[in-house]
């Protein structure tokens, strides 16, 4: 670990992103809104390529690679959804909360199944900590990976959050 930038107070971010950016329904329709709106910032924000993909209960919903992303944002992608599936929280939030030594990284026994960095957020529904859904991006830095995806859920639920980047 150590690999990635970040910074101590993207903990406390971080988890606020997960309280504000919670969902009353989420539906296809919520999920394809959703990934069209991160296509949007990728390409108008961000300006780069990014591979999306929505999972909901192991069924892809949303998916689309824009040109310059390959297979390896696959790989990539499924890494980060195992790790978020298995910590309950974002990719990044797991992946910071473990650098500063308050979450046991129980995926280090198993590393070629996991790839703690941004890009994996989970869908949760208002007032509950069972997600109905993963959102995935990747082929940005790590940290705007999981930036855009808030980007895009916070414009979505018109809410304001703290940034990562």
């Amino acid at each position: 670990m150590g690999n990635f930038y970040w910074e101590k107070n993207w903990s406390t971010i971080l988890e606020e992103q997960e309280r504000l950016l919670r969902y009353p329904a989420f539906s296809r329709e919520t999920a394809l809104d959703l990934g069209l709106k991160i296509v949007k910032l990728a390409q108008e924000v961000y300006q780069k390529p990014a591979a999306i993909r929505i999972v909901e209960d192991g069924t892809v919903i949303f998916a689309y690679k824009m040109p310059g992303t390959s297979c390896e944002n696959d790989w990539w992608m499924d890494k980060k959804l195992a790790l978020s599936r298995l910590t309950g929280m974002s990719s990044l939030r797991s992946y910071v909360e473990s650098e500063a030594g308050r979450l046991a990284p129980d995926w280090l026994q198993r590393p070629d199944n996991f790839a703690a960095c941004g890009g994996c957020f989970p869908v949760f529904p208002t007032g509950n900590i069972t997600p109905w859904a993963h959102v995935i991006v990747s082929n940005l830095h790590h940290q705007e990976d999981h930036q855009i995806i808030a980007d895009a859920m916070a414009q979505q639920l018109g809410v304001e959050i703290p940034r990562v980047v």
